[in-house]
């Protein structure tokens, strides 16, 4: 059950970075990505 739980984590976390990400593109906001690869 941990494990299903784990990976569903793991996939919300990955959506959420990747609208994230495009969501800064969208906006033209470079400062955003380069944050996002700091943090990676």
């Amino acid at each position: 059950m941990s494990r299903i739980c784990a990976r569903f984590a793991l996939t919300a976390l990955a959506a959420a970075l990747l609208a994230l990400v495009w969501w800064g593109w969208q906006r033209g906001d470079l400062a955003l990505m380069q944050l996002g690869m700091s943090i990676c």
